[in-house]
C-alpha cells in the first residue's frame, strides 16, 4: 500500500482500534509488526502512537514505514487455532472435535 492509502485508512480508523502495523521498523531487514490500540496520530510528524495491551506501554510508529495495516483483530494473538481438531469416527458418524461432519 502507498503512504497515501495508509493515511486514508488511518483517517477512517477510530482512536482505540486495535491495529497491527506491518512494515520495516527499527532498521530491520525483514518486515516486522508493531501492534496495539491506536492512541493518537501526529499528522505533522507522520507518526502514530500504539498502546501495547500486552506490555502496557506506548510505541511511536513512523507512518511512512508502514506497508500494511491489519485492523481485523481485537488484541494480540492468532485469529484462530493453528491446527484443526483431528477427525474421529463414532459408529458411522465422523466428528471434528465435538462437531459432526456432514
Amino acid at each position: 500500500m502507498s503512504t497515501d492509502s495508509i493515511k486514508q485508512q488511518l483517517q477512517n480508523t477510530p482512536i482505540g482500534t486495535y491495529l497491527m502495523a506491518h512494515g520495516h521498523f527499527g532498521g530491520s531487514i525483514n518486515a516486522t509488526i508493531e501492534q496495539g490500540k491506536l492512541k493518537s496520530i501526529d499528522w505533522a510528524n507522520g507518526t502514530m502512537v500504539l498502546h501495547s495491551t500486552t506490555y502496557d506501554r506506548d510505541h511511536t510508529v513512523d507512518i511512512g514505514k508502514v506497508t500494511y495495516i491489519d485492523d481485523s483483530r481485537s488484541g494480540s494473538g492468532a485469529l484462530g487455532s493453528a491446527q484443526a481438531p483431528d477427525l474421529r469416527q463414532v459408529g458411522n458418524d465422523w466428528y471434528r472435535g465435538d462437531v459432526k461432519v456432514e
